[in-house]
């Protein structure tokens, strides 16, 4: 299997440049949907052959880079990444689908939504800080033009918004990441941008202040991202203002780069920290506030996709909230609501689109009963909206039953005050379907058409992976668990939690 990996992400980077230079629509999509596609078969190849009941890093390469600071390319895939890896190359070809009738600058709408996958691969198999860095700051720049170029009226407020909001904190992040590679230097006399090395090397800081302020600076750029309560408010404008497949992108890839880094980078430094306890506090406290927050801020939307958009930042709190539980289960729970979630908002976002570009609007209150009109979109919509609302059968109940449930042991005040949230999700969505969808047709609507083929063929996709992954979790739960176990461990072994 060597080499898999870089050829994956190598693969749509090529496609990306060559669609760029495509004279046709015809051309540009048919190159982006292969590049693409082969990307998503060399992940299936990687993901049957991945041995779910190891911990280790599988897969691995390293090529030589600037050997004098220390920096490689570095890859590898162990239970955290392999199953985000999976969910973007099946995201993207299936938005590129779903977008198959964009005809506006047709070239550098797919070739940027293929940069996207570049970035969002090498941030979930990068094992090198730097290279890590050079990826998670590649995928600000496609989206921001995804926004800008084919965004809504206040696109380019938006856009902005969300380059300044996720740039100032990776920078943040940065800072510690150069904290962390120049103590580790100065320890070993060898530079190295090595993710392990530094991480280990972070026990010997000897300020117990240094400490925090590192885990504090590479936590904010992570809830940034997510994003969390109160560094959310560039979301809901990112979304609004983006096209569908920008806003599909954004919130099944984007935000999981945030909580990829709480497992990858923050749970293995959390027992070597300053104050360990006030931190999975302080963690619990912004994954209950996000859970709570989001809900209720939409259920008081109008907009259908402002809805859509804070309801992803209070199920995003629930993978910080079983992080910081730190339960085996409670974490490898947070980890498949990543998964699930990834699935799940592409339909929630894309009825959104389908719905703009039927009826006009997107306001609540001016549809109602499109469901006459629409009946295809109407099944695949509700199927979405109750996967994301938790109904049993469907991967949102597996990811959030596994965080409730196992984080009570450790956080029952915040898993409480968390259920509230559970009933108000479910009134928000069904509120939102009946007033929408069902009830009385608004004939000041016209004559609308149900949702292309195109389109629907890929939100069926998705709507059947997220019933099979509720059904049967285990193709990508046992290999989540099997890295939680490991995780948890860790950091017990180090008195954090007993």
């Amino acid at each position: 299997m060597a080499g898999f990996i870089s050829l994956m992400i190598l693969i749509p980077l090529i496609g990306a440049i060559i669609t760029f230079l495509t004279r046709t629509r015809e051309q540009a999509r048919a190159v982006a949907f292969l590049t693409s596609g082969i990307s998503l078969v060399i992940s299936l190849v990687l993901f049957m052959r991945f041995d779910s009941s190891s911990s280790q890093v599988q897969f691995q390469e390293l090529y030589p880079w600037i050997s004098s600071l220390g920096i490689n390319l570095k890859f590898g895939l162990d239970g955290i990444g392999m199953p985000l890896v999976l969910l973007s190359t099946i995201v993207i070809p299936l938005t590129i689908i779903f977008a198959w009738g964009e005809t506006k600058q047709a070239n550098q709408f797919y070739g940027l939504i293929l940069l996207e996958l570049v970035g969002v691969l090498g941030v979930f198999t990068s094992l090198d800080f730097f290279v890590f860095y050079i990826f998670w700051e590649i995928v600000l720049i496609p989206m921001y033009f995804l926004i800008s170029i084919w965004g809504g009226p206040r696109k380019d407020y938006a856009a902005i918004k969300f380059f300044i909001y996720t740039h100032v904190a990776s920078l943040v992040m940065l800072l510690a990441i150069f904290s962390l590679f120049f103590n580790a230097w100065q320890l070993t006399g060898t530079p190295s941008f090595d993710m392990f090395t530094l991480l280990k090397n972070y026990q010997v800081i000897d300020s117990p202040l240094l400490k925090d302020a590192i885990f504090l600076a590479l936590l904010f750029g992570f809830i940034v991202k997510m994003p969390a309560v109160p560094f959310h408010t560039w979301l809901p404008d990112a979304h609004v203002e983006a096209p569908t497949a920008g806003s599909v992108i954004l919130a099944a890839l984007l935000l999981k780069m945030g909580g990829y880094g709480l497992f990858r980078v923050i749970l293995p430094l959390l027992p070597y920290s300053g104050s360990p306890g006030y931190l999975v506090t302080l963690m619990a406290i912004i994954g209950v506030v996000s859970i709570l927050y989001g809900t209720f801020l939409a259920l008081a939307q109008r907009d259908l996709k402002k809805m859509v958009a804070y309801s992803s930042i209070s199920h995003m709190g629930y993978v910080t909230l079983g992080a910081a539980a730190l339960i085996p289960l409670s974490v490898s729970g947070a980890m498949y609501q990543q998964f699930s979630h990834g699935l799940i908002t592409c339909v929630l976002f894309m009825s959104c689109g389908v719905i703009q570009h039927g009826a006009g609007t997107r306001i609540i209150g001016d549809l109602g009963g499109i469901a006459k009109h629409m009946p295809k979109l109407a099944f695949l919509m509700l199927a979405g909206f109750l996967a994301s609302l938790g109904l049993p059968g469907m991967s949102g109940f597996i990811a959030e039953f596994l965080i409730l449930i196992n984080s009570y042991f450790t956080l029952p005040t915040f898993v409480i005050l968390a259920l509230f949230g559970i009933v108000f999700t479910a009134g928000y969505h069904l509120w939102a379907m009946q007033r929408a969808v069902f009830g009385t047709y608004n004939e000041k609507l016209g004559h609308i058409h149900d949702i292309a083929t195109y389109e629907m063929v890929s939100m069926a996709i998705l709507v059947l992976l997220v019933i099979y992954f509720g059904l049967n979790p285990n193709p990508v739960l046992n290999m989540m668990t099997t890295n939680a176990k490991q995780l948890v461990e860790f950091v017990s072994l180090k008195g954090v939690i007993t």
